[in-house]
């Protein structure tokens, strides 16, 4: 019995969706039981021509507006959404999105850190996206495939999100890493939607585009991994926390450092900016960059 049950065990370990995928392994698994592949894109842009199997869902499913910041819907709607797209505990998700700015390309990453939240574990965001797709395969579906409804319920995990109080209680424990560019970091550059320029108290800069190419292909995970441990310092065994404008940029931070580096307590500030930088209560610097020292 101990034996069968490591084998079983040993069986689910071996399919697991690596958290990358390429546009090749990705044709060879179009028919892979339990894979679910799902399009972040515009509703026409879907209908004008998809990757065989995919359905498609857009960001604002996922997200609501709060005022002054956007952040994650509530566990029902996302619930909901997982539902439609026919996703269950074992599945093995695919997002991809039709990349036509930097903006589009960020959504795919937000809805992998929300599905990680609302307990979904095994997604893989397609290496460059659905222009990717079209360069190195070139084979578009305009049919709809038929995705049968799920009855999954959400297991929300808290220890992937962090709200403003947490974080300023972590302020000086732990180390936190903005995804905006340097000039917005460093309060250079005015954001349009945050009325306070700079950065959080104590946070490090690392632009979300460092990480990838001009393709949007993830650049060599070997040197992203020496970059955060022996450039950043940071402990893949330890708490990280990760901010940016709004929870788009930041997310890809999170799925690099979680997805593809293996950091084990990666935690997302998903108001970031637009909620911190447009109160006067919060602590933050302008014009120099910090190293976290514990």
């Amino acid at each position: 019995m101990k034996t069968l049950l490591l084998t079983l065990l040993c069986s689910v370990a071996a399919f697991a969706i690596e958290p990358i995928v390429s546009a090749s392994w990705l044709q060879k698994n179009l028919d892979k039981k339990n894979l679910t592949i799902v399009e972040i894109s515009s509703a026409s842009s879907y209908h004008s021509g998809h990757i065989p199997n995919a359905t498609y869902s857009t960001i604002d499913k996922w997200r609501a507006n709060n005022g002054t910041f956007i952040s994650i819907k509530e566990a029902q709607l996302i619930q909901d959404e997982i539902q439609r797209l026919g996703i269950t505990e074992a599945s093995d998700v695919v997002l991809y999105a039709d990349i036509q700015t930097p903006k589009d390309f960020l959504k795919a990453s937000y809805i992998y850190w929300a599905l990680n939240y609302h307990g979904i574990n095994n997604v893989a965001l397609l290496d460059g996206g659905k222009q990717a797709w079209i360069s190195e395969v070139a084979q578009l579906d305009k049919r709809m495939p038929k995705i049968a409804k799920s009855s999954y319920k959400v297991k929300l995990n808290p220890n992937l999100i962090a709200d403003r109080i947490y974080v300023q209680k972590s302020i000086d424990k732990l180390p936190m890493i903005d995804a905006r560019p340097a000039d917005k970091y460093l309060g250079i550059t005015p954001t349009a939607t945050v009325a306070r320029d700079g950065h959080i108290q104590g946070a490090m800069s690392y632009s979300w585009n460092y990480s990838v190419e001009n393709d949007y292909k993830l650049k060599e995970s070997k040197k992203l991994d020496a970059l955060f441990t022996n450039g950043y310092g940071l402990d893949k065994k330890n708490e990280v926390l990760v901010y940016c404008t709004g929870g788009l940029e930041t997310s890809f931070n999170y799925f690099v450092l979680s997805g593809v580096l293996g950091f084990e307590h990666v935690r997302l500030y998903d108001a970031s900016m637009k909620e911190w930088g447009n109160r006067e209560d919060t602590p933050m610097i302008q014009y120099k960059y910090e190293v976290f020292q514990k």
